[in-house]
């Protein structure tokens, strides 16, 4: 993995790169980054889940039964109807540096041109060109929702209320990508009144609503698999499982 490329007019100099043309560049991506502000409409249209990366969770739409083949991309067109932000902004992101956040590009993406012969960066001024500045822009505005979402996420997991996927689904599902995880509604109706207070004050209880409620959407990845087909075999019949839990809700007085 190369060093991503800091977005500054010293370090760009000379380096061109060429925006995407369509959204083959996430085609083997199955797990597509998410910010709270992006669940009513993602959990309508994709299953969520939460997934470590290292030490810290992440909140990610799960885009396929299968590392390497995501199925809401054919052709470089998106199936679904839901686009998730992150692909708007590829290959750009933000790095954070102690208290101060670098935007970066990510040398590994195959965007940028080793000759030279693609769009600059920054034009002679050392302004960002039009096709940088609306992603750079439009990331700043993401970057803070991620960061509230980090918080969120943190608090659930030191409220200790996060739990794998259930076996049955991932079975029945033929999932073959690991480390998906959900949220334990028994553990969380059960959380002394302070510890649930705290998930509320850190606005951790839309996601842990919508991460749930959002997993009957493993219906529509079976359909994909059998539109847009990889390795797994798609499974013929998913609702068995969701046959007695159509709603997954929540029950606080337990």
């Amino acid at each position: 993995m190369s060093t991503p490329l800091v977005l500054s007019p010293k370090e760009c100099q000379g380096k061109t790169w060429h925006p995407p043309l369509d959204l083959s560049f996430a085609a083997s991506q199955t797990l597509i980054p998410l910010h709270a502000g992006e669940l009513a409409k993602a959990a309508a249209s994709m299953p969520i889940a939460l997934v470590k990366e290292g030490r810290e969770w992440r909140l990610v739409g799960v885009c396929g039964i299968e590392a390497g083949h995501n199925l809401f991309i054919k052709g470089g067109k998106w199936l679904g109807h839901y686009r998730p932000e992150w692909l708007f902004t590829y290959p750009f992101e933000i790095v954070t540096v102690g208290e101060k956040g670098l935007v970066t590009f990510d040398r590994d993406s195959g965007l940028e041109d080793p000759h030279g012969a693609g769009e600059p960066f920054f034009d002679e001024q050392g302004q960002m060109r039009q096709a940088v500045a609306t992603r750079v822009e439009a990331l700043k505005i993401h970057h803070r929702k991620h960061q509230a979402t980090q918080k969120a996420i943190k608090a659930l997991a030191k409220a200790k209320v996060i739990t794998p996927w259930p076996e049955a689904l991932q079975s029945q599902l033929g999932l073959a990508i690991n480390g998906l995880h959900m949220i334990d509604e028994k553990a969380l109706s059960q959380l002394y009144d302070e510890t649930f207070l705290s998930l509320r004050k850190a606005q951790a209880l839309p996601i842990a609503y919508a991460v749930n409620l959002s997993l009957p959407q493993t219906h529509l990845l079976g359909r994909l698999a059998r539109l847009n087909p990889g390795y797994v075999t798609a499974p013929e019949n998913l609702d068995s499982f969701f046959d007695n839990d159509e709603d997954l809700s929540f029950d606080f007085d337990a």
